[in-house]
């Protein structure tokens, strides 16, 4: 305790003459009333009992002393102006970062094990982490200033700058781990923007560690030693005194001047240091969850899913599939410290949509060993059923192409046309794979865009053929073919006839299915997407005609040509990948069976209830958050906060009013990682934040008012007293 009004110096003098004055007016002697009474004698005998109370009327005139003593002791007091010593240090103003990736949902330890503390079974990384925040706010002075600020995928500030810490520690309530990975940098360098300018800045971050490489970077940048004669850094990194400051991602809700006080620096950068919580570092995640229909057989679906034990001892888990609500498929999983276990449920009927998968523990195994709860259930969607759309381009003579086609309807949609009809053709730009068989017309110009099944590209040298020629074959023997390649899959070329052949200059990475002793008359090329905006495609190129051949009187044929759409339907995504929560990723409205001809924006509304009726944010019954979201060229981009099924509704356009349904699950091995990576970091010591503060024992207001509030008290019970005749 400390005085911050007059010294100790100055008020002992004017105590000891105050208490001088009252002593010496409770020595003077009461001079009594003379009063003239009838008889003497009875007075004489009341002075005479009066005299036996002597004793006490001295206690109580001496009790009146102390009073006035200890009232002249309270007002010396209240001059001085006493604060606590954490009152008279230079003014703080404290940023408060709170990491809520989904790691700080793990179970906490007992602080001297890496086993959870068995007295708090449900006790959170995130409790620890909130605790020392209330710890930290409340031993801040009536001058101090802080902020809090949530790092999750998303940035957020719950508690704005100010010196009330009531509506700071309001702000912790309700704190719960987001799904995902914490975005430390952008937090950071928002704290470092709020406290631009503030006299006695201090970033606390509350973190396990279980950091991803950005984030561990944010936090030494943060953390590191800055030069003497550098200023406030922006974002990560310090910054001469004359650089202008960075106003940071994101504006802080309450206006920020410059300590005007003798104690403010305003060119003195924050310090950053790190407060852990941690705790034990077993888990198990699902980190892959996706479904598939069978190309062959679309009313079928298989399921993968991958489990991945990210702990350092074996677990035993039981991994069970749901499909709306119902049981498909139960599996015990023994893993052992790192691995990862991919499971494959075949042949399951496609008529439920949405799946679920979740972890539970094994016969083996407690719920400790499967880490936060948020990664051990994840989603997905049985992909639309919609035909592969197949595009024929041909003069009309190859009639063996057209009824190998044909046999394939059943799971094909195939569109033919002539060489005239194809600029422009709608069914063309929505065809997956296009075969172009023109004998001896030229190529159409330009080609399509999608995959390409091309035969005799190089019959006219006039066309756009993606090949070059290295040179004609006439009669050649198909003496060798890639051997294992699905393409050619129960296909034998080596008696077929040919009347001639195109030999075919192979790049590098193009893959040779058919050769002519040794030279290449059949190639397989993989081009890769283009600055200028064009897509991956596959080119296949076989460098004869079909026509000048007896390959389609043999059976060979259209197996070839089934082997040719089955590869390429099987190329498309077949399993449908769900989408990770966190930042806005890009996705294509045709990948999700929405046509992007003339849509302008989609509705994107979720999460849904799950079939037992909950939800990860929203009661059964509240309705589903939603976004409307623009679509560029058939692309929209989403940023999902929570797992989930989502769906996306088509607003404008011919499809208006079309809805699918998206899977957005956690499914990131780097975030259901609970390891601590501060270790490797090699922070300075300065860095680490400590034990936690000691909370104020007394309120923000001044203490003199209570010491003049006392002293009032004291007047009252000495009117009180006197008035009783219990001092006189």
């Amino acid at each position: 305790m400390n005085l911050a009004g007059w010294t100790l110096a100055e008020l002992l003098p004017l105590f000891a003459a105050g208490a001088t004055a009252i002593t010496a007016l409770y020595l003077l002697r009461m001079r009594r009333r003379q009063l003239v009474v009838p008889f003497a004698a009875l007075w004489r005998q009341v002075t005479r009992e009066s005299d036996t109370r002597r004793l006490w009327r001295k206690l109580r005139r001496m009790l009146s002393w102390l009073l006035q003593l200890c009232l002249l002791a309270l007002l010396c007091l209240a001059l001085g102006d006493p604060r606590p010593s954490a009152w008279l240090r230079d003014p703080v103003t404290l940023a408060i970062v709170i990491d809520r990736s989904a790691s700080m949902g793990g179970p906490a330890g007992d602080g001297t094990t890496g086993t959870a503390d068995p007295a708090n079974p449900g006790l959170t990384r995130l409790d620890l982490a909130v605790r020392r925040a209330r710890a930290e706010l409340s031993a801040l002075g009536p001058v101090d200033r802080a902020l809090v600020i949530t790092a999750g995928p998303e940035v957020a500030v719950p508690g704005p700058l100010g010196r009330d810490s009531d509506p700071l520690l309001r702000s912790l309530e309700g704190l719960r781990p987001a799904a995902g990975e914490a975005d430390l940098g952008r937090a950071i360098a928002l704290a470092r923007s709020a406290l631009a300018g503030q006299p006695g800045g201090r970033i606390l971050v509350l973190s396990d560690g279980a950091l991803d490489p950005a984030g561990a970077a944010a936090l030494a940048a943060c953390t590191a030693p800055v030069p003497e004669d550098m200023s406030t850094g922006t974002g990560s990194q310090a910054v001469p005194k004359d650089s202008p400051a960075d106003a940071g991602p994101q504006a802080v809700p309450e206006a920020m001047s410059p300590g005007t006080g003798p104690e403010a620096q305003p060119d003195r950068p924050p310090r950053c240091q790190l407060a852990r919580v941690g705790g034990p570092v077993d888990n198990v995640a699902i980190t892959a969850f996706a479904a598939r229909r069978y190309p062959e057989d679309r009313e079928h679906v298989e399921v993968l899913a991958e489990v991945h034990n990210l702990g350092d001892a074996a677990a035993e888990v039981v991994l069970e599939v749901r499909a709306d609500g119902l049981s498909v498929g139960r599996r015990t999983l023994t893993l052992a410290p790192g691995e990862r276990h991919t499971e494959v449920l075949r042949d399951l009927d496609a008529a439920r949509t949405r799946l679920l998968a979740q972890l539970s523990p094994g016969p083996g195994s407690s719920a400790a060993a499967l880490g936060p709860a948020g990664d051990d259930r994840a989603h997905a969607i049985v992909p639309p059923l919609r035909p592969f759309k197949v595009a024929l381009i041909t003069e009309g003579s190859d009639l063996f192409l057209e009824a190998a086609l044909l046999t394939l309807q059943d799971h094909i949609q195939l569109t033919g046309m002539g060489p005239a009809a194809v600029p422009g053709n709608p069914a063309l730009a929505e065809a997956d794979l296009v075969v172009i068989d023109l004998g001896a017309e030229a190529l159409p110009s330009p080609l399509p865009a999608q995959d390409l099944v091309i035969f005799d590209p190089l019959r006219r040298a006039d066309g756009p053929s993606p090949f070059t020629s290295n040179g004609e074959l006439t009669r050649p023997f198909l003496t060798e073919q890639a051997l294992g390649h699905p393409l050619l899959d129960g296909v034998v070329l080596k008696d077929v006839n040919l009347a001639r052949a195109t030999r075919l200059a192979a790049l590098p990475g193009d893959q040779v299915l058919i050769r002519s002793l040794g030279d290449p008359v059949a190639l397989l090329r993989h081009e890769a997407g283009q600055d200028d905006g064009s897509s991956a495609r596959t080119i296949v190129g076989f460098g004869f005609d079909p026509r000048q051949s007896d390959l389609p009187l043999r059976t060979a044929f259209p197996l070839l040509v089934a082997n040719l759409v089955t590869y390429f339907e099987q190329a498309r995504p077949g399993f449908v990948a769900s989408v990770p929560v966190g930042a806005a990723r890009p996705l294509a409205v045709a990948e999700l069976g929405l046509a992007p001809e003339g849509l302008g924006a989609v509705e994107v509304a979720g999460p849904e209830p799950l079939a037992d009726g909950t939800s990860p944010d929203l009661a059964a019954d509240a309705p589903l958050p939603t976004a409307r979201v623009p679509v560029d060229r058939g692309v929209f981009r989403l940023r999902a906060r929570e797992p989930g099924i989502y769906r996306v509704t088509a607003l404008d356009g011919p499809a208006a009013g079309a809805t699918v349904l998206l899977a957005v699950n956690q499914a990131s091995a780097p975030a259901s990682d609970l390891h601590d990576r501060i270790d490797d970091l090699e922070l300075p010591p300065e860095a680490s934040a400590g034990d936690p503060p000691t909370p104020l024992p007394v309120g923000e207001g001044p203490l003199w008012t209570l010491l003049l509030l006392a002293a009032a008290a004291l007047i009252a019970l000495e009117w009180a007293t006197y008035h009783r005749r219990v001092t006189v």
